[in-house]
C-alpha cells in the first residue's frame, strides 16, 4: 500500500510557497496539502486542504485528514512593506517562530524554513541578523530534521514588484560569468527550483538534524 504522506505550508501565497504548493499538488508522493493563510488561495485542487485564520493557528483535523510529517514555512517581509524594523521582527522572527510550533503541534517531523545566505543573530545588518535570530528560535524547538534555505536574490514573477530585488537580479545576471566558487551561492535562484529541491530533500534527508542549504546546492538538488 501507497505511504500517505501530508504537506503543510504557511506562505503559500509568497513567490517561494507558490512554487512549493503547485509542486506539491503535481507530485504523486504527496497524499495531501494543508496551507495555513490569512486569506484563501486560487488554487483548487483534491489534494489541498486550506485552513484560514488572522494567526495561524493550527486547525482540528478530520478523520479524513492526514496529520503532516513535512512543513514548509516561507513567510516574510520587507521593512518598506512592514513599516519599521519592530513590525519587520514581528513577522520574520515572532510569526515565523509561532508557525513552526504550530506545524510542530500538527505533527510535522520535517521542517523546510526559506531563511537566506548570510543569516546571522549577530550580524550588522537587522535584516541578516532577524534572519539569525529566527533560526536560532525554530532551532530551539528541536525538530527531528530542519532545513533552513538559504538562497541570495529569488527569480520569479511576484504579485507584487520589489524594485531592489530586480535591480539586484539585473547586476548579478551582468556579473554571472566570472561568479565561482561560493560565489555562485549569490546568484538569482528560481522559486521554482526551490521547490523542487524541497522536494528532493524530503523525500531523501540529510543524515544531518538541521542543515542549511545554499543556491548552488538547491540547484543540484533541483536538477537530480
Amino acid at each position: 500500500m501507497k505511504e500517505q504522506v501530508s504537506w503543510v505550508i504557511a506562505g503559500a501565497t509568497g513567490l517561494v510557497g507558490q512554487a512549493v504548493l503547485e509542486a506539491t499538488l503535481n507530485d504523486d508522493s504527496v497524499s495531501q496539502v494543508h496551507t495555513l493563510t490569512r486569506r484563501a488561495l486560487s488554487a483548487e485542487n483534491n489534494k489541498l486542504k486550506q485552513w484560514i485564520s488572522d494567526d495561524l493557528q493550527a486547525p482540528v483535523l478530520s478523520r479524513d485528514d492526514i496529520a503532516p510529517s513535512v512543513g514548509v514555512i516561507a513567510l516574510g517581509t520587507t521593512i518598506k512593506k512592514a513599516g519599521s524594523k519592530a513590525n519587520f521582527y514581528a513577522v520574520d522572527v515572532d510569526l515565523v517562530a509561532h508557525t513552526a510550533k504550530v506545524m510542530q503541534r500538527m505533527g510535522v517531523t520535517h521542517l523546510f524554513v526559506v531563511s537566506c545566505i548570510g543569516a546571522n543573530p549577530r550580524a550588522f545588518s537587522h535584516y541578516l541578523r532577524c534572519k539569525g535570530q529566527m533560526e536560532a528560535k525554530v532551532q530551539s524547538l528541536c525538530f527531528s530534521r530542519l532545513t533552513f534555505l538559504h538562497p541570495g536574490p529569488l527569480a520569479g514573477e511576484r504579485s507584487e514588484s520589489r524594485k531592489d530585488e530586480v535591480l539586484v537580479q539585473g547586476l548579478l545576471k551582468v556579473l554571472r560569468p566570472v561568479m565561482k566558487g561560493s560565489l555562485m551561492n549569490y546568484q538569482p535562484i528560481e522559486a521554482k527550483d526551490m521547490a523542487k529541491a524541497v522536494l528532493s530533500r524530503a523525500k531523501h534527508p540529510s543524515t544531518d538534524c538541521v542543515e542549511y542549504l545554499t543556491a548552488s546546492q538547491m540547484m543540484q538538488l533541483a536538477r537530480a
